[in-house]
């Protein structure tokens, strides 16, 4: 599905459960952006950098429960691919409920601006859900599914704010596909948050066996938004 008709289906979803006219939800909403460079681009376990820095940043639009945006990254797939460039479109529903509960539900259309392999290109349906308690610990699971690929993915998370501006969390997740194979990741890290500047250190590894780009590695990421 391409990023315009994404676009289009999700509209025409939110005009019918939240019916508003247009100059009202213009004037509801709200938009930020955010910029960020990281000694590794790495996502859900693998590295998309080839373990080089990436620079990355994005646009996001919010209006009460709903939520559009764009985000970019430079990439490096090694050998596999001819693609320097990941461009995300998504959209989504998300809300922090009254009882501590917060859900979340997006779909993202990743592309591949430029590469020569057309099958890189595709759309991710995710959703996930928390529960934050008054002591600042927070639990969460998270899962995802191409409609057009073969893979499923599923997370379980926790953490922990020690202050209004230092975080601690630990994740581990299981990918699953009939055409890539099977594996599991697990991360560790702590964010320190400095008014709009963010600096996020984790640990990441996999079971994956010789395979560099899934190796254990550690990874800085300085983000600033707005």
């Amino acid at each position: 599905m391409k990023p315009e008709l994404l676009a289009k289906v999700w509209v025409s979803l939110i005009a019918v459960a939240f019916p508003l006219s247009g100059e009202a939800a213009m004037a509801q909403g709200s938009f930020t952006g955010n910029a960020s460079l990281t000694t590794d681009y790495t996502w859900r376990g693998i590295s998309s950098s080839n373990g080089n820095p990436a620079i990355q940043g994005g646009l996001d639009y919010a209006n009460g429960a709903l939520y559009a945006g764009v985000w970019g990254s430079t990439i490096d797939f090694g050998d596999a691919s001819s693609a320097d460039l990941e461009v995300s479109y998504y959209a989504g529903l998300a809300s922090v409920l009254g009882n501590g509960v917060s859900w979340d539900l997006r779909a993202t259309f990743f592309d591949y601006p430029g590469a020569a392999e057309e099958d890189l290109s595709g759309l991710e349906l995710s959703g996930s859900l928390s529960y934050g308690f008054d002591s600042g610990f927070w639990v969460g699971t998270d899962g995802a599914f191409s409609p057009g690929e073969d893979y499923v993915y599923a997370s379980v998370k926790a953490g922990y704010a020690l202050s209004s501006s230092f975080s601690m969390d630990a994740a581990l997740g299981s990918y699953t596909s009939d055409t890539d194979g099977d594996y599991a990741d697990w991360s560790l890290g702590s964010t320190i948050s400095l008014g709009p500047a963010a600096i996020d250190l984790r640990y990441w590894d996999t079971d994956i066996e010789n395979f560099a780009p899934a190796d254990e590695r550690i990874v800085l990421t300085v983000s600033i938004s707005s």
